[in-house]
């Protein structure tokens, strides 16, 4: 009789007060995200408006940029060459198996498989190699400063601490990844070149497999590979310094955001590389949305 009694009471619960709150939990989550994003987005319109005033540029200011783009990207070229050159041999492996699966050449394939990989890859990798070196210690940095009361400091001297500490940061982020980008892109293509070259793989001469690559390419190509470094450097950039801003009062909260930091700047990138696919190139896999 009591276990009769109790299943209107937990038949009740399942469809009624389970699904209220599931709506409640989703609803919190999505004001959250939709928060999160107009916030960078006003960080980043913020950054526009200061960086195209020339009262903003000081010599503290300009200081503190090229310190910033110094350890950004040209202390991470090697790093991109690195990481371009791991995925050039990627490349010849992967032509190699399309070879033998397909019964094309290598030479005919290579450029394809350049073209989307170079596209895709070069830009995601340079915002692994900006936000692993850059982007978490500029979170880092900013936790800190807030935590020991110089951000205050600042403020009270007059001092606006989005030109002085936003700003340059996250605009030297956006160049970094551009330009870290193309060094990327051309790490993959000469090392694949030279390894294929090198084990027989590739037979056609270098100028020859540069003109095919180029061929391959086109304006949208183009567009998708400036727009995705710019856009998902700056949302890259945003989310490292309101994180940074965010934290509480205690030092123990700064290794939290750090890493947390990390963990959203990467998860933008790829939503950006996602979101502007299926704007410029407007299919979802093999459906045609625009």
């Amino acid at each position: 009789m009591a276990n009769a009694r109790e299943r209107p009471t937990l038949f009740r619960w399942f469809f009624l007060i389970g699904p209220a709150r599931t709506s409640e939990f989703l609803g919190e989550q999505f004001l959250s995200r939709l928060g999160t994003i107009v916030s960078i987005l006003a960080m980043l319109w913020a950054t526009v408006r200061l960086a195209i005033r020339p009262a903003s540029w000081t010599p503290p200011i300009r200081s503190i940029f090229a310190r910033q783009l110094l350890f950004s990207s040209v202390d991470g070229v090697i790093v991109a060459v690195r990481f371009g050159a791991a995925v050039g041999v990627l490349i010849i492996v992967q032509a190699a198996l399309w070879v033998d699966a397909f019964g094309v050449t290598t030479d005919a394939i290579a450029p394809i498989l350049w073209r989307a990989i170079v596209r895709e890859l070069a830009p995601l990798l340079a915002c692994l190699v900006v936000i692993g070196r850059s982007g978490i210690a500029i979170s880092t940095e900013l936790a800190t400063m807030l935590v020991n009361h110089e951000v205050d400091v600042l403020d009270a001297q007059g001092i606006d601490p989005m030109t002085a500490l936003v700003m340059p940061r996250i605009l030297s982020m956006v160049i970094s990844v551009f330009c870290l980008a193309i060094i990327t892109a051309t790490s993959m293509i000469v090392t694949g070149y030279v390894i294929g070259w090198s084990v027989g793989a590739i037979h056609i001469p270098w100028t020859t497999f540069l003109d095919g690559i180029f061929r391959e390419f086109n304006s949208l190509d183009l567009l998708f590979f400036v727009s995705k470094t710019i856009i998902a450097g700056g949302f890259a950039g945003a989310i490292c310094c309101i994180d940074g801003l965010s934290v509480g009062s205690s030092v123990t909260d700064v290794p939290r955001v750090s890493s947390r930091s990390g963990i959203r700047a990467l998860t933008a990138v790829f939503v950006v590389s996602a979101v502007l696919s299926i704007l410029i190139y407007g299919r979802i896999l093999v459906f045609k949305v625009l």
